[in-house]
C-alpha cells in the first residue's frame, strides 16, 4: 500500500531526480529556498550509497517509478526527470523520454549537452554567441584527457569560483529570470522530446518551482 505524503497535501509536490550528485541538488535547494511558496513543496531525491556511480537515464527515471509506487501523488504533483545529453545515445533518450511522455505528470528536463549550460544562462546569453562560439558550447569538450570540459571552464572563469559540488547558487539565482527566457529563445523546436541543439529545457522546472505555471 502506498504512503501518503499528509503533510504536503496543501501544496503541490514537485519531485526532482537528476542526473549529477550534487550541481542539481544544490542550485535547486537554493531556487526553492529563494521562491518559497506555501503551495509548492520541492523534494529533491537523492540516489542511495550504493547507487551513487547509477547516473544513467534509466536509473534515474527508476528513482521516480519507486518513489511513485511508494508514495500517493495528486492530481496537481508532478515528477521530474533532470538529465544530461552529452554522453548518453539518441535510443537510451528516446526510451526515457517515451515512457516520460506515457506517463501522467512526469516530465524530462534534458540539457544539451549539460546542466552546466543552464548555470551559464544565467550568467551569458547564448544566443548572442556567433555560430562557432555556440558549437564549442555544445561539443563541450576537454582540451586534455584530465582537464574540465569546455562549459564547466568557462562556467569557473564568470562565476570566479565553480566545483560541481560546491558552489554559490545563490549568486546565479538572482539572474534566473535573464536565464529562463535565454533557454525559451534557444528552445527553438519546443514541440521535439528534447533540445535537438545547444539549449536546456530546465527552465520549465524552474518556472514550476517558482510557481510560474
Amino acid at each position: 500500500m502506498r504512503e501518503r505524503r499528509e503533510a504536503f497535501r496543501d501544496a503541490r509536490l514537485i519531485v526532482i531526480a537528476s542526473e549529477g550528485k550534487d550541481t542539481e541538488r544544490i542550485y535547486f535547494k537554493a531556487l526553492a529556498k529563494e521562491y518559497t511558496n506555501p503551495r509548492v513543496h520541492v523534494h529533491i531525491l537523492e540516489r542511495s550509497e550504493a547507487e551513487q556511480n547509477n547516473s544513467s537515464p534509466e536509473h534515474v527515471l527508476k528513482q521516480l517509478n519507486d518513489y511513485k509506487e511508494q508514495y500517493a501523488l495528486e492530481a496537481d504533483d508532478e515528477l521530474w526527470l533532470v538529465i544530461d545529453k552529452d554522453r548518453w545515445t539518441e535510443a537510451m533518450l528516446s526510451r526515457v523520454a517515451t515512457e516520460c511522455s506515457q506517463e501522467v505528470a512526469m516530465y524530462m528536463a534534458l540539457s544539451n549537452p549539460c546542466f552546466e549550460l543552464w548555470l551559464l544562462l544565467h550568467l551569458e546569453d547564448a544566443s548572442s554567441l556567433t555560430p562557432e562560439e555556440q558549437m564549442l558550447w555544445l561539443e563541450n569538450r576537454r582540451k586534455s584527457k584530465n582537464a574540465d570540459p569546455y562549459l564547466k571552464v568557462r562556467l569557473r572563469q564568470k562565476m570566479g569560483s565553480y566545483h560541481e559540488s560546491s558552489y554559490d547558487a545563490l549568486s546565479l539565482i538572482i539572474h534566473v529570470e535573464d536565464a529562463t527566457e535565454r533557454a525559451r529563445a534557444l528552445d527553438k523546436n519546443p514541440n521535439d522530446r528534447w533540445p535537438q541543439t545547444l539549449g536546456t529545457r530546465v527552465y520549465l522546472l524552474a518556472e514550476s518551482v517558482m510557481n510560474r505555471n
